[in-house]
């Protein structure tokens, strides 16, 4: 936990920086460069954007983690506000009485002619511990308020990190499908010209076209994608990205050696979880201290007043007075407030503990789930990388094999369409390999030692 506590630390330096608005060749360092203060660094001098430059720059852009860090602030005057169950209460009186504002009938004795100043105190001795509960109730979500805004920040780190992998993505698709706008493109061109020397039907010709009318569909269509998803990505993190981005390489899933290696340490680190851990301790507190209030309340009161000026109608009243008082109270029926207290804090305490169970299985469940699809996303990944080059040999032959006049256009055709696909899958499977990577390490509360551990070792 403390550990965890010094990362926030220095998380909160980051993300509550002044925040800044940096161009499209903004640079990327380490996402801890900034927790020394440092300045943002120029992408002419470092190259292409990496994950880490997104990371670092949507956790100063992200509102969520400013509002994450208000209602930190909020609890810790909560805990400041329980604090003062402790400390006394005390109140300052002045008064002052003219003879002539007042009927002849009025009570003499106590307010006389003249100025009263005074002080009174009324100090807690025991109150059935309601007092020391609030404050570790107070306490306890003080916790939760930091955890939470760790959470904020590493899903900012994870939804930042999915936004670089998919402009990567989205650009690729783009490159495929003007590489295969490129291909048909030539097709009908050759096939036109074949045609013209009565070496080829019409028929060819217009099955040509009209996979060229296909392509520039698609490639419609993928410009569109891209441009959602770089709307996204400067939403995330706060500027376009750009024009060039270094997909992330690094194997985060050797951070950890079983599956049940990743569940473990999810369960320990994920910020998440302790949070609701931290509620549920909360409300529990909120529990003793509804309990609390049922037990004889025990104060020492105490007050002083000195009077200023003379009464001829009271000469023998004196002009200072003092009295210190232990009282107890013992509360036996309050219109059933206390009873309805206990009963909502019970309830209260279910219903915490009910949804930090809740939080751990669905942890637990995104662990196991990025685990299974890490593996087959790698299977993917292999076969898709091994089966463009099967595709690109194919597309080659079956073009010699048309110029042979032994293949027809559309066997051509049906070739660098497969190998688009071909390119397509294998960049869709590097692109799951690296989400679910993305997503593991959020889960189990290690993106940030992870992201740390992959610059340093370049």
């Amino acid at each position: 936990m403390a550990g965890r506590l010094c990362l926030l630390s220095a998380l909160c330096a980051l993300a509550l920086a002044p925040a800044q608005t940096f161009g499209a060749d903004d640079a990327a360092g380490s996402v801890y460069d900034a927790f020394e203060g440092a300045a943002p660094v120029d992408l002419e001098a470092q190259g292409p954007e990496t994950v880490i430059g997104a990371i670092r720059d949507a956790l100063r852009h992200n509102p969520d983690i400013r509002a994450a860090a208000a209602r930190e602030d909020a609890a810790r005057a909560e805990r400041f506000r329980a604090l003062g169950g402790f400390l006394p209460d005390v109140e300052a009186v002045a008064s002052y009485t003219d003879d002539r504002w007042r009927s002849d009938g009025f009570e003499l004795r106590n307010e006389s002619e003249g100025a009263t100043v005074g002080v009174t105190a009324v100090q807690p001795l025991f109150q059935g511990l309601s007092a020391f509960n609030r404050f570790r109730a107070a306490r306890a979500r003080v916790s939760q308020s930091e955890l939470a805004l760790l959470s904020a920040m590493q899903q900012t780190a994870l939804d930042a990190a999915r936004a670089h992998a998919s402009v990567i993505l989205a650009r690729k698709i783009v490159d495929h499908r003007i590489e295969n706008m490129g291909l048909v493109n030539q097709q009908l061109t050759v096939t036109g010209k074949r045609a013209e020397a009565g070496a080829q039907s019409r028929t060819g010709v217009e099955q040509a076209r009209m996979r060229l009318a296909q392509a520039q569909v698609d490639l419609g269509e993928a410009r569109a994608n891209l441009a959602r998803v770089e709307a996204a990505y400067t939403r995330i993190v706060g500027r376009a990205p750009a024009a060039e981005l270094t997909a992330d390489d690094s194997d985060l899933a050797s951070l950890f050696a079983s599956v049940e290696d990743a569940l473990a340490i999810a369960r320990d680190n994920n910020p998440a979880i302790a949070a609701a851990d931290a509620a549920a301790e909360a409300a529990r507190h909120d529990k003793s201290a509804a309990v609390g209030v049922l037990a004889p309340q025990l104060t020492l009161e105490g007050s002083y007043f000195k009077r200023y000026g003379e009464d001829p109608l009271i000469a023998a009243q004196e002009d200072e007075e003092y009295q210190l008082v232990a009282r107890m109270r013992m509360p036996l029926f309050r219109q059933g407030n206390n009873i309805a207290n206990v009963r909502s804090a019970g309830a209260s305490v279910a219903q915490q503990e009910a949804q930090m169970t809740a939080t751990l299985l669905a942890v637990e469940e995104i662990v196991s789930r990025a685990w299974r699809q890490l593996a087959q996303a790698k299977a993917r990944r292999a076969a898709a990388t091994s089966g463009i080059e099967a595709a690109r040999q194919s597309v080659k032959g079956l073009n010699m094999e048309f110029n042979a006049g032994q293949r027809s256009v559309i066997d051509v055709l049906d070739g660098q369409r497969d190998l688009v696909i071909a390119q397509i899958n294998a960049s869709q499977a590097d692109y799951e390999v690296r989400i679910t990577q993305y997503e593991l390490a959020a889960a189990t509360g290690t993106i940030f030692d992870a992201f740390g551990e992959t610059l340093g070792s370049k």
